[in-house]
């Protein structure tokens, strides 16, 4: 039985899967849109803090049933359950809705990432997370808690640590040795992006210019290698990753080691290209022989003893019912960490900062990512780039410096702060 027959017979039998929103800006109306195309499952609840933000999702996403406007848990599982939808400006609230099968948070800012986690995992809910940002940051505590819970924590197909996991997993069950995983880089990269420098672009892109902002000063890249990396358990080699040019055709030879013509040290690391965006790969060995032999008359892009699976496209959050249906019906995680972190992303100086300076959002005006190996970062006392936003630095640091858990006084009241705390003392 296909995924869409069997989200009909479930719908069918028990209704369509409830599913509820965290953020209705780009990634969350696309995600409406393409859940109303489907069968077997809908989004009734949508929670933006922008004032008719999420009345305007609906209305993007041709949604035609009526939309009550309510911050109230049981008023929205009311109008829920006569078949109308709910448009809130309060996460909290929504994570309470009774009648809801899965959340799905798509704010991208940590703080509100690891609120509406933990608050959906509290209330004995399935969450897809699409805040990678938050997930670099305690998704190893979060998937810990949603296990002891009973219920799915997992990041998304379609967004570029998904994808990676789906070309892993199929060449984890076929028994090849996975050398290194990776992902193209959309952008190019200028560390020094922010707002203004990308506002006309974003207005162009219909984006916002915090969200290319953070494409263009690489610390998107970073955090979904952090979350792959860490959900693989692959580091990267050096600090911020190689992130090689080359094409398609290059990839097996490029991100070989380097006793076979590429420029790693070894195996097990995680990294991007310059060129091959907006694809993701990974590179696969095998020492029998004929299974190599069979590699090199199939044509796969190879190298020597070494093969690229390629997948050229993601489609971001329009792949995200896939693991939505894929959660609620099988249970089924499309990535998540079981393991104590491999690797971080860490906040670097994105200018000159000054004591008494506060950190803003990332894709902001003074922090951009560098992902790095957890030992080192350990050692160092970086600080991870999750528990940046909103700290105050209490002596000065220099742009292109990273900066240290010494450098700031962060927000303990944050939930991301505590959960990280947590995280830590295991």
């Amino acid at each position: 039985m296909s995924l869409r027959e069997r989200l009909r017979a479930r719908a069918e039998k028990n209704g369509a899967i409830r599913v509820g929103l965290v953020g209705a800006g780009q990634m969350g109306a696309g995600l409406m849109s393409q859940m109303e195309r489907m069968d077997g499952m809908r989004v009734v609840a949508v929670a933006d803090v922008l004032p008719g933000r999420a009345e305007a999702a609906y209305r993007e996403a041709t949604v035609q049933a009526p939309v009550l406007p309510t911050d109230d848990a049981e008023t929205a599982a009311d109008a829920i359950a006569s078949g109308q939808r709910a448009a809130m400006r309060d996460a909290d609230a929504l994570t309470q809705i009774p009648n809801l099968d899965i959340i799905v948070e798509c704010t991208g800012v940590p703080e509100v990432g690891a609120r509406v986690c933990l608050a959906a995992i509290d209330a004995g809910k399935d969450v897809v997370n699409m805040n990678v940002e938050t997930d670099a940051t305690i998704g190893y505590i979060l998937q810990r808690k949603a296990a002891a819970a009973g219920v799915v924590y997992t990041l998304t197909a379609g967004d570029e640590p998904g994808t990676i996991k789906e070309l892993y997993d199929f060449a984890d069950a076929l028994g090849f040795e996975i050398v290194l995983v990776g992902k193209g880089k959309n952008n190019p990269l200028n560390r020094h992006s922010n707002p203004d420098t990308c506002a006309a672009k974003a207005r162009a892109q219909n984006m916002s210019p915090k969200m290319l902002a953070s494409f263009e000063d690489g610390t998107k890249t970073m955090v979904e290698m952090t979350s792959i990396g860490n959900g693989v358990g692959f580091a990267p080699e050096v600090t911020g990753a190689r992130g090689p040019a080359c094409s398609v055709s290059e990839l097996a030879k490029v991100f070989a080691p380097r006793s076979a013509g590429g420029i790693f040290n070894g195996r097990g690391a995680v990294d991007y290209a310059v060129g091959p965006a907006p694809g993701v790969f990974v590179i696969i060995t095998t020492d029998q022989p004929k299974i190599m032999a069979d590699l090199r008359y199939l044509r796969l892009n190879g190298h020597g003893d070494y093969w690229a699976l390629y997948r050229p496209y993601h489609l971001a959050n329009l792949e995200t019912p896939i693991s939505v249906a894929r959660a609620v019906l099988d249970r089924e995680v499309t990535l998540a960490t079981t393991r104590p972190f491999v690797a971080e992303t860490i906040a670097y100086a994105k200018r000159d900062l000054a004591a008494g300076d506060k950190i803003d959002a990332l894709g902001g005006f003074t922090v951009y990512g560098m992902i790095e190996r957890a030992d080192v970062a350990r050692q160092a006392r970086q600080l991870p780039l999750g528990l940046a936003v909103g700290a105050t630095l209490v002596r000065p640091v220099a742009m292109g410096a990273a900066l240290t858990w010494d450098d700031v006084v962060i927000q303990e009241t944050q939930t991301i702060v505590r959960l990280r705390r947590e995280q830590d003392a295991l």
